[in-house]
Parts: C-alpha cells; structure tokens; sequence
C-alpha cells in the first residue's frame, strides 16, 4: 500500500542531509504552524528523527505523525515529540489479529495494541495543554471492510480522539482486486453501518465518500455531542489552533476572491512535500510532479514559480491537473467507484528509486 515501499526507498534507511535541514529551517520554516513526518516509511525508524524533533522544537511547529506503531516505546524522545505533536496517528488495518496480520505482514497485532495503550497513558501523564490528538487511520479493502464497525469500537475502546479511514489506492495491478469499487453496495452498506455505531458511542470517525462520491456524517445529536465533547477538552493549545484554523479560512477566501477562483487542495493552498534529497513537490499524493529542487533554486523561487502557480490556476479554471483532479484531496472530484480516483496515473514506482542519492548520512 506504500510507493516508497514498493520502490524500495524505505529499506535503504536513507534521511536528509544536515546541511539540507538547515536550509530547510531557514528558507521554509518561518511561519510553518506543522511539520510532518509522515510520508515515506516508517518516522520511528528515521535516523535523524532527533533532529526533526529538534527542528519543531526550535521553530514553534507542531510535529504530526503517522506510525504502524510497532517500536513506539515509553522513551524521553516519544515524551517530546508527544508534547511538541498536534496528532500522533497509528496505522492499523485490522480489529483483529487475523485480518491485521494478513495485511501489514510480521506485524503483531498485540505488541502495536500495548504500544498504542502505553502512548494513551503517557498522553494521560502530560499537562492537559501538552495533549496531542491520538487518531487511528485504516486503509479500507476487501479483507477488512466486514471489520469497520469493530474498528470503530476498538479505536474507541482505546480512548483514542477520533477513526480516520481511507480507500485503498492502487498503486500496481496486483492490488486492483482489494479494492472496494468491485463491491460498492457492500462498501457503502458498511459506510452506514459504522456511521450508526460511531453516533451510538458519540465517537468520531472521518470517513471518505461512499462510492458514488457523496459525503456522510455524523447525526445532528452526535454533532452536539461531539462539541459538548470538544468544549471540555479545550486547553490554550487547542483554542490556539482552532484560532489559526478560522483565520487560514478567512485568508485562502480572501486569496480565492482575488485570484477569481477556488483551490480546494489544502496542500496548493499553504503546504508542500519536500524529499530527502531536496526535491519539491507540490504534495505526497501518488502521481504529484516534482516541481522544484531546494539544491538549485530558493524555496520562495519554487513556491512562487511557474509549476505551482499552473497547478493552483488549473483548479480556478476549471482544468486541475491529472494528478489533481481525482485525489482525496480534492472533494470536487473524489469519486470511488471511478477507476481514475483509485488508481493514479503516472506514478513511476520505478522512477522514484532511480532518483539521485542524498549527498551523505
């Protein structure tokens, strides 16, 4: 389910050069609210993950993490990043052993269980401002769509803040039969079938769109609740991001009225991707061209250049690119059952391994 993986990146244990971060500090991270650790492989497993640390320490941003959480041990550096993180997400497929361990391999279903139990009571430790969000994220298919209800329960079970699930991208043929578009009755029926559960335990749960693209959600009592639920546990911390949360909005709604259109990507709006080797992309999501390289040109060059400004103008014109126009990110456009939404064109798994080495480790 991981290009990186696929590609073979992540079993080389590459991470950036030291001489590159620092660049990454002082060109990008002025005014960076969250640094993301999350995209190729595993963050725990990252050499330099100190130095990232240190990174967000130093500037003021957020850490947020997604993590298979199979080495997440109580250490003094799971206890900073705890507290310099917004969300901390763990990957896991399956409610059960027998579904989860189909899935992610050598895993174990009951260590990454423990270790998601430890974070929880750590989480309980730090000063109600320290707090991050503690999310469980699933990839759906076939072999673990009967198990979504179980999902919902167990994340709650585990006094986690919220279920966030996804479709399963089909990054090479081999995949195509786990995807959910075969069976969209079946997907949807246990979309509904979730939704029920989740609102019965007032509990959380982001679910992308049935296979039809339409959205659903929580019921109005759950929606009260929800915020009742939010209400308590709003800290400083918390009322700071959502304070910064209502501003971005009221910025990008600024910025579209200029511009004469609507960019829905948020990544096109105010983030980016950048690679261990420097390179730029305007997001981490299958088939994104690489529009830049932190080793040629500065990064406001690139933020401000040719590429990035025909990506966000093809949204305002009503012609997103390819790799725009079916991704996740796009609600506009995120549709299940359709072939182009689950399985991306030009993702060059190939290509990705191919790509120069960094300069030192």
């Amino acid at each position: 389910m991981c290009g990186s993986h696929l590609s073979g990146v992540t079993k080389l244990r590459r991470s950036m050069d030291l001489e590159l971060l620092a660049r990454v500090e002082s060109e990008v991270m002025h005014g960076v609210k969250e640094l993301s650790l999350t995209v190729a492989g595993e963050p725990f497993l990252t050499p330099r993950l100190p130095q990232f640390v240190e990174l967000a320490e130093r500037t003021g941003a957020e850490l947020s993490l997604n993590t298979n959480g199979t080495i997440v041990k109580d250490t003094d550096l799971v206890r900073r990043i705890l507290t310099q993180a917004s969300v901390l997400r763990f990957s896991v497929d399956g409610a059960t052993a027998g579904t989860y361990e189909s899935i992610r391999g050598a895993s174990d279903f009951s260590l990454v269980m423990r270790n998601i139990r430890t974070v929880v009571g750590i989480r309980k430790e730090l000063p109600r401002d320290k707090r991050p969000r503690l999310v469980m994220c699933m990839v759906l298919m076939r072999r673990n769509l009967h198990e979504l209800v179980q999902m919902v329960e167990l994340a709650h079970s585990l006094e986690l803040d919220r279920l966030d699930i996804a479709h399963l991208t089909v990054l090479v043929p081999e995949m195509d039969q786990e995807s959910l578009r075969h069976i969209p009755a079946e997907s949807d029926a246990a979309f509904m079938a979730a939704q029920a559960r989740a609102d019965a335990l007032s509990f959380r749960v982001n679910f992308p769109p049935l296979m039809d693209g339409r959205r659903i959600g929580p019921s109005g009592v759950t929606k009260a609740r929800l915020a009742l639920q939010e209400l308590r546990h709003l800290a400083p911390r918390r009322l700071k991001r959502l304070s910064g949360t209502v501003s971005r909005k009221h910025q990008m709604a600024d910025w579209s009225k200029k511009a004469g259109g609507r960019v829905p990507c948020r990544f096109l709006q105010d983030g980016v991707f950048i690679t261990i080797q420097g390179e730029v992309a305007p997001c981490p999501m299958p088939g994104r061209p690489i529009v830049g390289d932190l080793n040629e040109e500065s990064f406001d060059e690139i933020w401000n250049g040719a590429s990035l400004t025909a990506m966000r103008k093809g949204f305002i014109e009503g012609q997103p690119f390819d790799c725009c126009a079916h991704c996740s990110q796009n609600p506009d456009g995120y549709v299940p059952e359709d072939p182009a939404t689950v399985q991306p064109a030009e993702y060059d798994i190939a290509g990705l391994a191919d790509r120069p080495k960094p300069h030192s480790m």
